[in-house]
C-alpha cells in the first residue's frame, strides 16, 4: 500500500547503494533492508579480472573491505575472500538479481566505467538481466557515454538513463541518440533548459543523492530521488 511522501505526490524513492545510511553500502544486508521501504534500488557494477560482475562502487576495494587493490586486477575468488566491516562479502550481480526477482522493486544498475572501460561489461550485464527476465524492471545508467551507446547496440530494449552532474554539453543529443528514458542528475540540474527539454520530451528526471528533505529543490518535473536515508523519504509500506 502506497503512502504519500512529505511533498505530497507519488514520486519514486530509490535506495542509493541500498540502505547505506544504516548498512554497509552495496551489500546484501543493505539491499534487503531497503526493499520494504522503496520503489527502487541503485547499485554499482564492475568487472573482475576473470570477467565476473560484482557490486561495488569504488574501483578499488580499499575503502569498503579489509583488502586492497583494484577490482579489475582480482578474480572473483580473491574478491570473495574479502569482508566489509560487518563481515559481509562483495556480492555478485547475480546474487542481487536473485534477491530482487520476487519483488516489485526496480533496480538501477550503474555501470562503473568512469575510470576503466571494462570490455564487454555492457553485454554481460544485459545477459544477466535477461536470464532473470528482469528487463522491464532494470534501468541501466553510466557517466560514460560510450558505455551507453554500446549498451544500446547490444540491448535494443534496455531501459537507459544518462548520468550527469548539473548537465553537460551534448546531453540532450546523447539522450535522443540512445533513446534514454531518463537523466539521473544532481539537484542543481533542476531548472535548467535541458531539464525543461526532458519534460517536453516526456522523459524522466531522477535526482541523486538527497539525504534530507530540506535539501529538496523545486520538485516540479522530478520523478524520483535517490537517497541513503530512505526512511526519511519513505514512499512504500508493506504488510
Amino acid at each position: 500500500m502506497r503512502r504519500l511522501p512529505p511533498w505530497g505526490n507519488d514520486m519514486s524513492i530509490y535506495a542509493h547503494r541500498g540502505y547505506s545510511a544504516k548498512y554497509p553500502e552495496n551489500t546484501i544486508s543493505a539491499f534487503k533492508a531497503a526493499m520494504p521501504h522503496v520503489d527502487g534500488i541503485e547499485l554499482d557494477v564492475q568487472l573482475t579480472r576473470d570477467g565476473r560482475l560484482v557490486v561495488i562502487h569504488d574501483e578499488t576495494v580499499d575503502r569498503t573491505t579489509n583488502g586492497s587493490g583494484f577490482v579489475k586486477d582480482m578474480t572473483l575468488r580473491q574478491l570473495r575472500l574479502l569482508r566489509t566491516d560487518s563481515g559481509e562479502r562483495i556480492p555478485t550481480l547475480e546474487e542481487v538479481l536473485v534477491l530482487i526477482e520476487p519483488s516489485d522493486v526496480t533496480l538501477n544498475i550503474e555501470l562503473k566505467t568512469d575510470q576503466f572501460d571494462y570490455e564487454g561489461i555492457e553485454y554481460l550485464t544485459w545477459l544477466a538481466v535477461t536470464e532473470f527476465k528482469l528487463e522491464e524492471r532494470v534501468v541501466f545508467s553510466s557517466f560514460n557515454p560510450d558505455t551507453l551507446v554500446r549498451l544500446r547496440d547490444v540491448a535494443r530494449d534496455a531501459r537507459i538513463a544518462v548520468l550527469t552532474g548539473d548537465g553537460h554539453p551534448g546531453l540532450i543529443d546523447l539522450v535522443e541518440r540512445i533513446g534514454a528514458e531518463a537523466v539521473h542528475a544532481q539537484s542543481e540540474f533542476v531548472g535548467t533548459r535541458d531539464a525543461a527539454t526532458l519534460r517536453e520530451q516526456n522523459r524522466l528526471l531522477r535526482l541523486y543523492t538527497i539525504n534530507d528533505p530540506s535539501e529538496l529543490p523545486d520538485m516540479t518535473g522530478v520523478d524520483a530521488i535517490m537517497t541513503d536515508e530512505i526512511e526519511r523519504f519513505q514512499s512504500k509500506s508493506r504488510h
